[in-house]
C-alpha cells in the first residue's frame, strides 16, 4: 500500500481509538429543549431534534483525507447510525415502551422456541438508501423550495407541519455543512504548512457548495455522499447503509472533470481510496470484527436495459485492490449483456483473496421486482443495502434484515403436529400443501403483529429530514413512515432452505414412498437427536439425494416447493404497501440453529442451519457447477430479494488459468439464473494455523455472510463454522 494510504488509514485509527461521541451533553440537552416542547406533530419534535443536534454536535476535520463528514453526535464508534445512534434515536428511546417493547413482548415466546429470530422492532430502522440523485442534481436548497411550494398549496394541518419540518430539517443539515466550511476556514489560516493551507482550503469550498447546491464536481459528488450518509443517518437515527450506485451517480461529474482538466484518473483514484479507508478505520477492521452496514453497488444497467460499466466501475474495483479494503462491502450487479473485462474485473479481486464482493443478477433480481409491480425506471436503481438485500435507490422503503422465520423450526413443530391428528396427510403432498398453509398462516401471524405496531411508528419516530430525498414524499406529504415513499415494502426472511428442502425429501421418501417410519416414529427420534439411530442417520445423509448435486429429480422437487412458498406472502402492511416473498440468511443460520433440534435430513440438533440458496455443509457436491446447475430449475423470479449461493473454493492461482475458472462460473451462475453469488476461496490448513497464530496470519480475509472479515478477528464460533464449510 502506497505511504499516502498508510498516512490516511493510521489517522483514522489514531482519532477514532479515542473518538467521544459526546452522547450525555446532548441526550441531556434534548431531554431540555425537545421532549417537552409544546408542539403537536412527530415531525416537528424531529426537526427540533436536528435544529439541536446540528447546532451542537462537534464537527471534525481530518488532516489526511479531503472529505468532511465526521460529527460527535451520540454516535459511538463501531456504529453505523440508525438505533447505534443515541441522540439521532432519541425519540425511538424515549417511546420504546408505547410501541416497540409490546412488540417484543408479543414475540418473545416465539424467539424463545426458535421459530423466529429479531428484535423488538416491527419496523427496520437500519438497511436504507436516500436518494442521492435528488441530492447531487438539487441539493438541499431543491428540496427546500419544492417543500415551501408545496407548503404555500396546503391547507391540512398535519401536511402543513410536515412540510414545515422538512424545510426546518433540511436548513439545519445546511448549518451543519457550513460548520464544516467555517471550520476548515480557521484551520488554515491556522496553519504555516502549505500543503495543509491548500488541503483546508479545498475542504471549505465543498463545504460552502454541497450538498446545499448540485454538485459541480466529481470532489463534490463524493463529498456529498458521504456528507450526508454520515451526517443525515446519525441525526436522524436512521440506518443509511449505503453510498449506492456510485458509478452510475459520479461517472457524469468525473467525465466533465477530465474534460476541463480538473482531475486526474490518480487522483479520483485516491479519493475513492479514502472513501474505503475510512469504513475500515472507523471500525477497526484490521484489529476487530463490527459489522459495518456499508455497501457500494456498481453495475447494473439503466431504465433501458443497457448494461453499465465505466470508468467509475473500474475505478472503485481498483481502489478496492489498492487498498485491500476489507468491509465497505461491493455489490456488483451483473448480466448476460456485461462486457467480459467487467467480469474479469471481479475475477482479479476474488483472485486476490478480497471476498469483499458478492453479485447480484440483474437478469433475475430486475424481474423478479418487475414481477411485484414496480417500474423499470425504479427497478434499475436497486442496490444491496446493508449486506445484499435489496432495495430501490430512492423510491422504495423496504423494512427488512429484522425478521427471520425458521422454516426447519416450523417444519419440526408441524410434523409434530401431524404425528398425533388421528387422520393426517394421505400422501406427501397433500402433507406439502399443508405445510405450505402453515407457513402461511404464520407469516400472517407475525405480519399482523408487525403492522400494529408500524401504524405508530410516524407518530413516535418520523423522518422529515430522509423523506424529503423521496419525490413521492415530497409530492404526497406524508413522510416515509405513514406511505409517504413510491415503494412501502415489508420483507421478512425464511430461513434454512437446504435443510428446510431436505428434510421435506427425507420425509417423502421415508414417510409416504418407502413407508419405512411412521410419522410419530420419526418425530421421536428427531427428538433423541438421532440417540440409538445413527445408522439411519448415516443412511439419511448418503443414501437420500440431497439439494446441491444437480439431480433433476431433486431439482424440481426444490423448484416447486420454493414456488408454493413464494406465495405465501402479500399482505398489506401499515404503510399501506405489501410484504414480499425473500429468503435471506445474513449470518442467523448460527443462532437459529443452536434453537432448532434435530432436522429430518440427518442434522443433529444445535448444529447451523444451511445458508441462503447453498446446500448444507454436511452435503458433499461433485464440483460448483453441480451447485450451480441445481439452481437452474427454480424460478428466483419469485423472490424480490437477494436470494443468496456461496460458493466455497480452494484457492485458486492468480493467474490466467484461476481467470478462467472463476469467470466460467460466472457464466455458469447467469445461465442457470440464480438470484445472487458470493465466493469463499479457502485453504483449510491455513484457516487452522491462523486459528493457532493469528499473528502471523492477520491478512486472511473470509466472506462470513453478507460480509468480509479478516479471519483472526473472527469469535471461536464462527472461525469453527468458517473452517467446517465443505468445498464446493
Amino acid at each position: 500500500m502506497e505511504e499516502r494510504y498508510l498516512r490516511v488509514r493510521e489517522e483514522f485509527e489514531r482519532y477514532y481509538a479515542s473518538f467521544d461521541p459526546d452522547t450525555e451533553r446532548l441526550v441531556k440537552l434534548l431531554d431540555e429543549q425537545v421532549w417537552e416542547a409544546p408542539v403537536k406533530y412527530s415531525y416537528e419534535k424531529k426537526a427540533l431534534m436536528h435544529e439541536l443536534l446540528c447546532r451542537e454536535c462537534k464537527v471534525h476535520l481530518f488532516e489526511k483525507s479531503s472529505f468532511f463528514f465526521e460529527i460527535s453526535s451520540g454516535r459511538e464508534r463501531f456504529t453505523w447510525g440508525g438505533l447505534q445512534s443515541l441522540a439521532g434515536s432519541y425519540l425511538h428511546e424515549k417511546t420504546s415502551s408505547l410501541w416497540l417493547n409490546l412488540y417484543g413482548k408479543e414475540m418473545e415466546k416465539d424467539r424463545e422456541e426458535g421459530f423466529l429470530y429479531g428484535w423488538n422492532n416491527p419496523v427496520g430502522f437500519d438497511h436504507h438508501c436516500p436518494n442521492y440523485e435528488v441530492i447531487l442534481n438539487k441539493g438541499l436548497s431543491g428540496i427546500i423550495k419544492e417543500a415551501q411550494r408545496m407548503l404555500a398549496q396546503q391547507t391540512d394541518a398535519r401536511k402543513k407541519a410536515f412540510y414545515e419540518s422538512v424545510i426546518k430539517s433540511n436548513r439545519a443539515l445546511i448549518a451543519l455543512q457550513h460548520r464544516f466550511e467555517t471550520e476548515a476556514i480557521k484551520l488554515a489560516e491556522e496553519s504555516k504548512d502549505e500543503i495543509k493551507i491548500a488541503h483546508y482550503k479545498k475542504i471549505a469550498a465543498a463545504a460552502a457548495r454541497v450538498p446545499e447546491y448540485p454538485a459541480e464536481s466529481f470532489y463534490e459528488g463524493l463529498c456529498a455522499i458521504l456528507f450526508y450518509r454520515e451526517c443525515a443517518s446519525s441525526i436522524e437515527g436512521l440506518g443509511i447503509s449505503t453510498f449506492a450506485l456510485l458509478d452510475r451517480m459520479l461517472e457524469p461529474l468525473y467525465q466533465a472533470d477530465l474534460k476541463a482538466g480538473r482531475i486526474t484518473e490518480k487522483e479520483a483514484r485516491d479519493l475513492l481510496c479514502d472513501l474505503l479507508l475510512y469504513t475500515d478505520g472507523r471500525f477497526d477492521v484490521h484489529n476487530s470484527f463490527h459489522e459495518t452496514s456499508t455497501t457500494i453497488e456498481l453495475g447494473g444497467c439503466d431504465e433501458n436495459g443497457n448494461a453499465v460499466y465505466n470508468d467509475v466501475t473500474r475505478l472503485v474495483m481498483e481502489a478496492v485492490m489498492t487498498v485491500r479494503s476489507v468491509n465497505t462491502k461491493i455489490n456488483l450487479r451483473i448480466s448476460k449483456k456485461h462486457p467480459q473485462e467487467y467480469l474479469e474485473k471481479i475475477a482479479q479481486i476474488q483472485l486476490a483473496n478480497l471476498p469483499t464482493i458478492m453479485m447480484h443478477n440483474d437478469d433475475v433480481l430486475i424481474p423478479a421486482r418487475i414481477r411485484q409491480g414496480q417500474q423499470m425506471e425504479d427497478v434499475c436503481r436497486y442496490v444491496g443495502c446493508g449486506c445484499h438485500e435489496v432495495v430501490l435507490a430512492g423510491s422504495e422503503v423496504c423494512t427488512r434484515a429484522d425478521t427471520w422465520i425458521n422454516m426447519p423450526r416450523l417444519l419440526l413443530a408441524f410434523m409434530e403436529k401431524q404425528s398425533v391428528m388421528p387422520n393426517g396427510a394421505e400422501d406427501f403432498e397433500a402433507f406439502l400443501q399443508a405445510y405450505v398453509q402453515e407457513v402461511k398462516a404464520y407469516h400472517e401471524y407475525v405480519a399482523a403483529a408487525k403492522n400494529k405496531y408500524e401504524a405508530l411508528w410516524c407518530e413516535y419516530d418520523p423522518y422529515p429530514l430522509y423523506s424529503s430525498t423521496f419525490p413521492d414524499s415530497l409530492s404526497k406529504g406524508l413522510d416515509v413512515t405513514e406511505g409517504g415513499a413510491g415503494y412501502n415494502t415489508t420483507m421478512f426472511s425464511m430461513l434454512g432452505t437446504a435443510t428446510m428442502l431436505d428434510s421435506l425429501y427425507t420425509v417423502k421418501t421415508l414417510v409416504f414412498e418407502q413407508k419405512r417410519l411412521t410419522m410419530q416414529q420419526f418425530v421421536q427420534i428427531l427428538k433423541d437427536n438421532y440417540d440409538g439411530n445413527e445408522v439411519l442417520r448415516q443412511q439419511i445423509i448418503h443414501q437420500i439425494p440431497k439439494y446441491g448435486n444437480n439431480i433433476e429429480e431433486v431439482n424440481q422437487f426444490a423448484a416447486k416447493v420454493l414456488s408454493d412458498l413464494s406465495k405465501v406472502s402479500g399482505q398489506e402492511n401499515a404503510r399501506g404497501g405489501r410484504y414480499m416473498p425473500a429468503f435471506y440468511p445474513h449470518d442467523i443460520f448460527r443462532p437459529m440453529g443452536e434453537l432448532t433440534g434435530a432436522t429430518p435430513d440427518g442434522r443433529k440438533a444445535k448444529v447451523p442451519l444451511s445458508r441462503g440458496a447453498s446446500p448444507s455443509e454436511f452435503v458433499q457436491t461433485d464440483s460448483p457447477v453441480s451447485l450451480l446447475l441445481s439452481l437452474e430449475n427454480i424460478d428466483f423470479t419469485e423472490y424480490a430479494d437477494s436470494f443468496c449461493a456461496e460458493l466455497t473454493l480452494p484457492q485458486l492461482p492468480e493467474g490466467e488459468k484461476g481467470r478462467e475458472i472463476l469467470l466460467a462460473i460466472i457464466k455458469v451462475f447467469l445461465q442457470a439464473g440464480g438470484s445472487s453469488l458470493q465466493l469463499n476461496m479457502l485453504d483449510k490448513d491455513i484457516l487452522i494455523r491462523a486459528k493457532e497464530d493469528p499473528e502471523m496470519h492477520k491478512n486472511v480475509c473470509v466472506r462470513v455472510c453478507g460480509y468480509s472479515a479478516l479471519f483472526v478477528t473472527l469469535a471461536e464460533s464462527v472461525q469453527n463454522e468458517v473452517i467446517a464449510r465443505a468445498v464446493r
